[in-house]
């Protein structure tokens, strides 16, 4: 069976120091976590339950993959330091997200969408810029595509929500009206 050391060699492309190997085991669980939470809020009803309790768990992986990204780009800088930009931005929209939605902003539900929306297409961004030379399949498609590809799919999930949404008021403005006063819509 390989030893980690040599799994993450494989990753990296030289032998990683224990630090960083460290932090790069609890980035990747992070990112996993990151990934299936911020897809599962997504696709889940937007009413208490799954939505929000996804929703926490993708912030919380989130704010874990920043700062070990940090760490290790601090090992490695100044060549991993477009990876602390991307994860940066990505923190900052969902913050701004979290926090529409915390303190009910006016037009919270718009910012919601579209701050948890980007933040998720920067996460794999990041994600396809760093791993995907590594890749199968992506390993041949130009580097430009690993920049454009997860908006250029991301994005007009983002716009189809916003729209949902608008429908959804023009439709029922009473379930517009419950969205915003129920208990469902209660604090992260």
């Amino acid at each position: 069976m390989p030893h980690v050391f040599d799994l993450l060699t494989r990753l990296v492309g030289e032998r990683p120091s224990s630090t960083f190997a460290a932090l790069l085991v609890v980035h990747i669980a992070a990112g996993l976590t990151a990934v299936v939470a911020g897809a599962t809020a997504m696709l889940s009803p937007k009413r208490s339950g799954r939505d929000p309790k996804a929703g926490r768990t993708y912030y919380t992986a989130l704010c874990v993959l920043c700062a070990t990204a940090v760490g290790m780009a601090a090992m490695h800088w100044p060549e991993d330091g477009y990876l602390v930009a991307l994860g940066s931005l990505s923190l900052a929209a969902a913050s701004l997200a979290y926090l529409a939605r915390h303190y009910r902003w006016q037009g919270w539900i718009r910012l919601h969408i579209l701050g948890m929306g980007t933040s998720y297409i920067l996460l794999l961004t990041a994600f396809y810029v760093d791993n995907g030379p590594r890749l199968p399949v992506w390993d041949r498609l130009p580097v430009l595509a690993f920049w454009i590809v997860p908006s250029s799919i991301g994005f007009p999930f983002v716009v189809r929500a916003l729209i949902g949404y608008r429908a959804g008021l023009r439709a029922s403005p009473t379930a517009a009206g419950r969205l915003r006063d129920s208990p469902a819509s209660g604090r992260y």
